[in-house]
């Protein structure tokens, strides 16, 4: 069984994190708490844990225990394998990747099946995260304005059965005609904020009155490059 510390980091690094970066979306001005906790040369308060886990989009106790004694740094990580026909089905649930065509703007959309592979997930990871494969789309992630939460070609999931805007999630959304992976915040009056991680892209205020023309596809719930 992994130690505490040795989890964290290969949670982190299942996710291509840096201690930077997990800081950050801790709320942490510097990543020296984070690796203070992965070299086990202070002990995580359990509020620190709890921050951790959220970062990292699992429960408290899977960041603690792991999932049915699976190692932490396989929790939620795509299977590599070269055709379809060698995994077991009853072992494994696939998610297509699809590219989002927009038409007659926001209105209507089509999700057309990409070509490429599928993702392959455990099953019972799906179990324990407690997610409906019906609802989950896998989309290419395209330009930089994400950085460094997301890089260009990195692949998201979304859930898109999870379209009420929460502060500082993740989403897909259409907004003037196109769409964007952005992570959005409820602005007071019924506005809404969609933020792009990257200083260099201007964030983009939808006023309440504008608040029509936004289209949330579904909530951001794994990424991989």
């Amino acid at each position: 069984m992994l130690k505490l510390g040795k989890r964290i980091k290969a949670l982190r690094e299942a996710q291509h994190l840096n201690q930077t970066e997990l800081a950050r979306r801790c709320g942490w001005d510097s990543p020296s708490r984070i690796g203070n906790y992965e070299q086990e040369t202070r002990e995580p308060k359990l509020a620190d844990l709890e921050h951790i886990a959220k970062a990292l989009g699992l429960t408290l106790q899977e960041l603690m225990f792991g999932t049915d004694g699976d190692s932490p740094s396989s929790l939620g990580r795509v299977v590599e394998w070269e055709k379809q026909e060698e995994l077991a089905e009853e072992g494994y649930v696939f998610i297509p990747r699809y590219d989002l065509n927009l038409s007659a703007g926001c209105g209507t959309i089509a999700w057309v099946i990409h070509e490429e592979d599928p993702l392959a997930f455990r099953s019972r990871y799906m179990q324990a995260k407690g997610y409906n494969p019906d609802n989950l789309k896998a989309l290419y992630v395209r330009g930089d304005s994400m950085e460094p939460y997301l890089q260009d070609r990195d692949t998201v999931m979304i859930d898109i059965s999870d379209t009420t805007p929460k502060d500082g999630e993740v989403y897909a959304v259409c907004y003037d005609d196109e769409w964007y992976i952005k992570r959005l915040f409820k602005v007071p009056g019924g506005g809404l904020l969609l933020q792009s991680d990257n200083p260099r892209h201007k964030d983009m205020e939808v006023s309440p009155e504008r608040i029509e023309v936004v289209r949330i596809f579904g909530r951001v719930i794994w990424r991989g490059g």
